[in-house]
């Protein structure tokens, strides 16, 4: 009857739950002692059942009539909810041992019994790409399946879960499924590759299109094998009502696409959801302006610091070789118009003289050839000079040479 059909469930789900478990350790009966009397009663007929049909069978899992049974007071029931109550009111309390700053243990009490509350339903979402409101060419019928996202048995309240939309990844879903007749596009890898080559300017006509015909719902299981209902309407997270609509019209024309939304769905603790869109209220050729103008903002940053930067090094190295190269140019002088002197190869006193005038080098070179009387030129002037009186006793010496050979000739004529 409906009661061992009941038990043979009970028998079933213990098995699958506690598979190395071969028998219950007891059952335990509640309710009056008239009723506790009439259960005991059946429950000793399918237990020894279960028994007799178990002999010989290895596949056996312990049930027969040995199991005890235990019957409780008629007043278990409200004798345990009144300590349930209690526990979670902090009215009943258990003493534990915690250790104190100092290191001793102490007496502390805690509630007897922590009680969390857990959602007794399901929740789901499910999208349409297509605009799931028309019926002509099966558009009602591409629904994607429901995806749990508050799954039976979970700690409330819980959420919010945010489901990120936007018109680049509804158009790449629309262009898959266009060539494949599917509902949506399964490969995440492949998805993001497409929803990437749809954005910018040259897919504005595509995305717009994707996010008005974009739908979603929501819905509400309350039993594990029972149908999805829907709650509320329909959603068009990615269509936005134009705010010059007159009043009393409708039609799709009057409806604006935006680039992206955030949908924000929570569960509470009597299963009451509530649903928040987030969203900038960006029109796709306003976001896709406004993702132009960051990125060239962005960029521009970007160059900008290089060449302040760079700017900053060119500048510092320019510096550096002019330091450098007055430094030597007052080595070389001091050489050429005070040689021997105590200025002389002295490197740090050129240093300190080029600082000194870093920002009036001339009134540095006009003191310089007034206190020596000879003309401040650079490094590789006095070089070239060097050179060029170099050359010149060089061809002095080779004429001494051929004057002495022209002598010895008139002198060997005039002898002979």
């Amino acid at each position: 009857g409906v009661f061992e059909s009941a038990l043979d469930e009970l028998r079933e789900q213990i098995g699958v739950a506690v598979p190395e478990s071969e028998e219950p350790t007891a059952v335990v009966t509640y309710g009056s002692i008239e009723k506790q009397l009439e259960l005991a009663s059946v429950l000793k007929t399918v237990l020894t059942k279960y028994g007799e049909d178990g002999q010989g069978n290895d596949d056996w899992d312990g049930w027969d009539q040995d199991i005890p049974l235990v019957s409780t007071r008629g007043d278990c029931v409200p004798l345990g909810t009144a300590v349930l109550g209690a526990s979670v009111h902090g009215r009943v309390r258990v003493i534990i041992s915690v250790k104190g700053t100092d290191g001793k243990m102490r007496p502390k009490a805690k509630a007897g019994l922590t009680v969390q509350d857990v959602a007794t339903c399901a929740v789901a979402v499910s999208f349409n790409y297509f605009g799931g409101t028309e019926t002509n060419d099966n558009k009602q019928d591409r629904w994607t399946e429901p995806k749990v996202i508050f799954d039976f048995d979970r700690r409330v309240p819980a959420g919010p879960y945010q489901i990120d939309f936007t018109a680049a990844e509804c158009a790449a879903h629309i262009k898959h499924c266009g060539a494949t007749n599917d509902n949506c596009m399964e490969d995440e890898s492949a998805l993001i590759e497409m929803t990437n080559s749809l954005k910018g300017s040259k897919g504005i006509p595509q995305r717009e299109a994707a996010a008005l015909q974009l739908r979603f719902r929501v819905y509400q299981r309350t039993a594990r094998d029972g149908q999805w209902i829907q709650i509320g309407d329909e959603m068009r997270p990615l269509s936005m009502q134009h705010s010059q609509k007159d009043e009393g019209e409708d039609g799709e024309s009057h409806f604006v696409a935006i680039e992206s939304a955030v949908l924000e769905i929570s569960l509470n603790t009597v299963g009451l959801l509530t649903t928040g869109l987030i969203t900038n209220g960006e029109t796709i050729v306003q976001a896709t302006k406004s993702a132009r103008n960051s990125k060239l903002l962005r960029y521009g940053t970007i160059i900008g610091s290089i060449l302040f930067i760079g700017g900053f090094l060119v500048k510092s190295y320019v510096e550096e070789r002019i330091f450098e190269r007055d430094t030597q140019r007052v080595l070389a002088y001091y050489k050429h118009a005070a040689a021997n002197s105590f200025h002389d190869g002295d490197e740090r006193q050129a240093r300190y003289l080029v600082w000194k005038y870093k920002a009036k080098k001339e009134k540095l070179w006009r003191r310089l050839e007034a206190k020596y009387g000879v003309p401040v030129k650079h490094a590789w002037e006095w070089d070239d000079e060097e050179d060029a009186a170099k050359e010149n006793e060089e061809d002095e010496a080779e004429d001494l040479d051929g004057g002495d050979e022209g002598s010895e000739k008139s002198e060997q004529a005039d002898e002979l």
